[in-house]
């Protein structure tokens, strides 16, 4: 996990970016917590140890961490937008009950409908009930 962290400051230091510690916080933040998270979620759980970041540190670490190819921009819920650091390609389920996102696999079938074409970037969001709202909803219905 560490070697994440110093994988992607050494890139970002190549390139000529500036490393402050909220920078660096919110990288090792991104890379030990490997959830969905939005701009507001990650400034609540990093002010506590840096109370002097400000929301605009994370909006502007976060547009260049996806514009370095480190985090994804996933746009699910109209204008809210969720940042993924899992680097690998997957899609994406929304629960419509508790709005609980989770990764889902690529197949790699997939891949060969498109072989001849150079894709960058995927995003497939499947909608409705995860298994733990379901199981809620079923001990809710039992008398």
């Amino acid at each position: 996990m560490m070697e994440d962290v110093d994988k992607i400051i050494s890139f970002l230091k190549e390139k000529g970016y500036v490393l402050s510690m909220p920078r660096v916080a919110i990288i090792k933040y991104l890379v030990s917590n490997k959830t969905h998270h939005t701009a507001e979620s990650i400034y609540k759980a990093i002010s506590k140890k840096y109370p002097s970041i400000s929301i605009a540190t994370i909006y502007n670490t976060l547009k260049l961490l996806s514009r370095e190819g480190f985090v994804n921009q996933l746009f699910i819920e109209g204008e809210k937008v969720f940042y993924d650091s899992t680097p690998e390609a997957h899609s994406h389920f929304i629960c419509r009950i508790c709005g609980k996102i989770k990764d889902v696999p690529n197949k790699p079938e997939g891949k060969k409908m498109i072989k001849e074409d150079r894709v960058e970037k995927i995003y497939v969001y499947f909608y409705g009930v995860c298994a733990e709202c379901m199981r809620k909803e079923k001990k809710e219905v039992k008398p």
